[in-house]
């Protein structure tokens, strides 16, 4: 039998244990402060000002603002693309912005909080657009992309179905390491067209003196998401709960027409695409 000091001690150490399993749940359940993961060369969503090198756009604001209405703050943290989900997983950061496109595959590892449509389009340099009436003139063309995205093979499927299935060459990807690179590729000629989301290209006008053209509609139009841990459920609705508030009070359509991004408005805040 146990002596009455070593009961004492056994239930003491309980005590503290328990009390320190306690901590850590209230810490977890009551952060002040959430690390967004980001690739800030995607502008107007994410990027870094040319003339103070602060980050900003579209992305950076909306989910400042989300945190602001959660009572918490952001620490933005720089990444790689092909790192962001990982991040994720390895919990080094809470949250990734980055103009994602929430696709089935991906939420098989992350959720995600809807916040935009994505409309994704052919462009190239408005010098060239007479070399394209129509989009059957990217038969056999290069099209740069960036290669860590969904944009390959999307291109690939739109190639399939419109220029293959149709006897005619196929489009030629040419990978890149990003959009800025995409339009690198796009400026030194070593590709004749290019994707990216609608959304940048006006942007990118604005800076470049209207050097691009879209070319023909969107050929692929798809959701973008803020992503999060899958098995944090409880900080999904949080965020839901915070956008929809943003949406109510007018703060979320006066940053889309802040940064030029109306047409991309969704309704309803969602994750995962349910209300």
């Amino acid at each position: 039998m146990l002596s009455r000091t070593r009961l004492y001690l056994a239930f003491g150490a309980l005590v503290v244990a328990f009390g320190h399993a306690a901590g850590i749940a209230c810490a977890q359940g009551t952060k002040t402060i959430i690390n967004a993961a980001t690739v800030p060369k995607y502008p107007p969503f994410e990027f870094k000002d040319p003339a103070s090198g602060k980050l900003t756009g579209f992305d950076v604001e909306i989910v400042d603002a989300i945190a602001a209405r959660m009572g918490i703050k952001v620490n933005w943290i720089d990444s790689s693309f092909d790192q962001l989900i990982s991040s994720i997983e390895t919990r080094r950061a809470d949250i990734i912005v980055a103009g994602m496109a929430d696709t089935p595959e991906r939420r098989a590892t992350v959720s995600f909080l809807n916040y935009l449509h994505a409309n994704s389009v052919f462009f190239a340099l408005r010098v060239n657009a007479a070399r394209f009436p129509d989009l059957d003139a990217l038969c056999g063309k290069r099209v740069a992309t960036a290669r860590r995205t969904i944009w390959p093979a999307a291109i690939e499927k739109w190639s399939d179905e419109h220029c293959v299935a149709a006897g005619k060459p196929a489009v030629i990807v040419v990978g890149t390491d990003g959009s800025p690179d995409t339009r690198l590729q796009l400026n030194q000629g070593r590709a004749d067209a290019a994707v990216q989301g609608a959304e940048t290209i006006p942007y990118q006008n604005t800076i470049e003196g209207n050097r691009y053209v879209i070319l023909g509609k969107p050929f692929l139009v798809q959701d973008m998401g803020l992503g999060f841990a899958r098995d944090d459920v409880q900080f999904g609705q949080k965020l839901k709960q915070a956008l929809a508030g943003l949406m109510a009070d007018g703060s979320y359509q006066e940053l889309l027409r802040k940064w030029g991004l109306t047409d991309s408005a969704i309704e309803h805040a969602m994750v995962n695409g349910e209300p």
